[in-house]
């Protein structure tokens, strides 16, 4: 018998795609319902915790989950192509009553959170993420994707990450680079009210972040006191591409996008609020960004046309 594939409207299209039959095998996880005793094979022998579903699953093998996951935890590095899929719908999962059930696929902090701790320290390769909100920690980021420079069962190594359809709520970050992740996919997202940069890269120690696809994603505009990033993405990429993504207004300070430090990526079909130069947009060396719609042109400011849609890199105000 062939493979059953799910189709849900608004599911990413990478999660629609996901074969009922993972390799690795497949761990329900339901907060409401579940109990960690149990094996997880089926939704009504499922886990209650991401904590035991994390360590029943198997390299490329999958976990799905109902609910509103409250856990900081370390991912494996021994455990690659780990995938992740909320199976409900990105709402706060309010709980009105005991016996009612949120139906929502969110991943926030414990009650009593410990002090800037991310949502999930992940450290093996391959690992992808969809249709899942994270409430990021207030002092910290939702996933922080770790790479060191040792080897054999020491190394630590977060590349070839995907996030497919999820939302990140506020907090400090939303999705960080520690060390320098190679091939990182960040698709049909939604980054909202992050108070430090919503895609953040706070090491190199390893090498540059490379080869990132970075697209469809809305960071929304700042308004009433809400949504809005105080940067949108601040990371050193190589050879990345930037693409029909939506860059609302800014929290507080005029930075956009900050690719100080990187080179030969390409920026392009975006739509740009701010001013379209080097104070708002910062390009690495050597990147192309071509064809932005840009909203608001700085006076003396070449790379646009008289539509606003960009023919180069952003450069300072005259």
């Amino acid at each position: 018998m062939g493979s059953t594939y799910i189709l849900r409207k608004g599911h990413a299209t990478y999660s629609d795609l996901i074969d009922d039959q993972p390799f690795g095998g497949r761990i329900r996880l339901d907060t409401v319902n579940g109990n960690d005793g149990n094996s997880g094979e089926t939704w009504s022998s499922a886990k209650k915790t991401m904590s035991s579903a994390l360590d029943a699953v198997q390299t490329a093998g999958q976990i799905d989950f109902v609910g509103d996951v409250r856990e900081e935890l370390t991912g494996s590095n021994l455990k690659f192509d780990i995938t992740i899929r909320g199976m409900g719908s990105l709402h706060h999962p309010d709980l009105p009553s005991s016996s009612y059930h949120p139906g929502a696929s969110m991943w926030r902090p414990p009650a009593s959170p410990t002090a800037a701790t991310p949502l999930l320290d992940l450290r093996g390769r391959g690992w992808n993420f969809a249709n899942i909100a994270f409430d990021c920690p207030v002092d910290d980021t939702a996933v922080v994707l770790s790479r060191n420079a040792l080897s054999a069962t020491s190394e630590y190594d977060a590349s070839h990450a995907s996030f497919i359809g999820c939302r990140f709520l506020s907090g400090l970050h939303g999705i960080e680079d520690a060390g320098g992740g190679n091939n990182i996919t960040i698709k049909d997202c939604e980054f909202a009210g992050m108070t430090g940069a919503a895609i953040y890269g706070s090491s190199t120690a390893v090498a540059n972040p490379r080869v990132w696809k970075i697209y469809n994603n809305i960071f929304p505009s700042h308004v009433g006191g809400a949504l809005g990033n105080v940067t949108h993405i601040d990371a050193a990429l190589n050879e990345s591409i930037i693409e029909w993504n939506k860059f609302g207004t800014v929290v507080s300070t005029a930075l956009y996008v900050d690719l100080t430090g990187g080179n030969d990526n390409i920026v392009t079909n975006n739509f740009m609020m701010g001013a379209y130069n080097t104070g708002d947009y910062i390009s690495g060396t050597g990147d192309s960004w071509f064809g932005n719609q840009a909203i608001s042109i700085s006076f003396g400011t070449s790379g646009t046309n008289a539509s606003g849609v960009t023919i180069g890199v952003p450069e300072a105000a005259s």
